[in-house]
């Protein structure tokens, strides 16, 4: 088990979009699910073969 300290950055996060925006920075993205699966979001990696992050839409 790995801990990761997570921080509100705003000013972090705008300097990430930019970069993404600008190509500069590669997204894998390996699918959208709606907020309501975020169960299934978790269980997916857990089961093996996703190359990429899922992203939870609202």
């Amino acid at each position: 088990m790995r801990t990761a300290w997570i921080a509100v950055d705003g000013t972090a996060l705008a300097g990430l979009a930019a970069l993404a925006a600008a190509g500069r920075l590669t997204l894998r993205v390996a699918g959208t699910l709606p907020l309501t699966d975020a169960a299934r979001a978790h269980e997916r990696p857990a089961a093996g073969g996703l190359r990429g992050r899922l992203v939870l839409v609202p």
